[in-house]
């Protein structure tokens, strides 16, 4: 314990003190920690979370502990809250709880970590005011343009009308007006598909898009759970059953529409007017 100083336990449960311990110092193997702990409390994961383990080494503990609460709305804003990132809210989400049974893992349909793989290469603008380049931390999405969105193709098959599908940005409010696009239900070489945008003044929409024209179909008010930091990110999900879809950000639902049919299609992704910013990851899975 010599390796931590007092400070660092200062308002924190001795359960908790010895699971940072163990992350620092790597002193007790994770197997025997478990088979002496119960599993982690909610104040237990904000603790961890506030005394800078990483978002890995937390989900690593929960996995082992298991989790005693259930991962709701008012459980991920106050997750988020105290500075818990899209992939801890959503690690938590598939660990072992003692309040539900652990859901079958379901393999993903796309799981696109931008950062170390070259999708992009594949990717297509329509013109040259938009522009796709690898980045330090994912592809940086650039559109030049006043007033025009930029959408390209992403290359995979079409989907199913039972699927989630999440996209991961991050600096959306490195410029006013900024906005991040997911495109979906783009069927075989048409243009035309559904949208949902973030944007840099909080705003989420649901539109269908054709001739380069984004028709509003839902537009929720001002989605205070967005986040605009220099080293945010931002998660934007859609989830659809049939023709039934769920807008999502950050883990949030913040909007609903029924189409007149089901959804299926191929992906796109986009950016609005005078916008630049790094797209982290695309994943899509089928619903259970």
């Amino acid at each position: 314990m010599s390796a931590l100083s007092s400070a660092a336990y200062s308002g924190m449960t001795h359960r908790t003190a010895c699971v940072l311990a163990a992350s620092v110092l790597l002193a007790v193997p994770a197997t025997r920690l478990a088979a002496q702990t119960k599993a982690l409390t909610l104040a237990e994961v904000i603790d961890l979370r506030k005394n800078g383990v990483s978002t890995r080494q937390i989900l690593r503990n929960a996995r082992e502990y298991c989790i005693s609460f259930t991962m709701n709305d008012s459980v991920r804003r106050e997750l988020s809250g105290a500075g818990a990132d899209t992939t801890l809210v959503g690690g938590l989400g598939d660990v072992c709880s003692t309040q539900r049974a652990l859901r079958p893992a379901v393999p993903a349909l796309i799981d696109d970590e931008f950062v170390r793989t070259s999708s992009s290469q594949a990717f297509a603008w329509s013109d040259r005011r938009c522009r796709a380049r690898f980045d330090s931390s994912g592809i940086r999405l650039e559109n030049a343009s006043s007033d025009a969105q930029c959408m390209m193709r992403y290359p995979s098959a079409e989907l199913a009308a039972n699927v989630r599908i999440e996209l991961t940005v991050a600096q959306l409010g490195a410029v006013p007006g900024g906005v991040a696009l997911l495109g979906f239900g783009r069927s075989g070489n048409t243009a035309n598909h559904y949208a949902v945008s973030i944007g840099a003044d909080r705003s989420v929409n649901l539109c269908w898009n054709a001739d380069r024209l984004c028709s509003p179909l839902v537009r929720p008010s001002v989605v205070s759970g967005v986040k605009l930091g220099p080293g945010d990110e931002n998660q934007l999900a859609v989830e659809i059953r049939d023709r039934d879809i769920l807008v999502f950000v950050n883990g949030v639902a913040v909007a609903s529409y029924a189409a007149d049919g089901s959804v299926t299609g191929r992906l796109s992704l986009g950016v609005g007017p005078r916008t630049s910013l790094v797209v982290r990851r695309l994943r899509a899975t089928t619903l259970p």
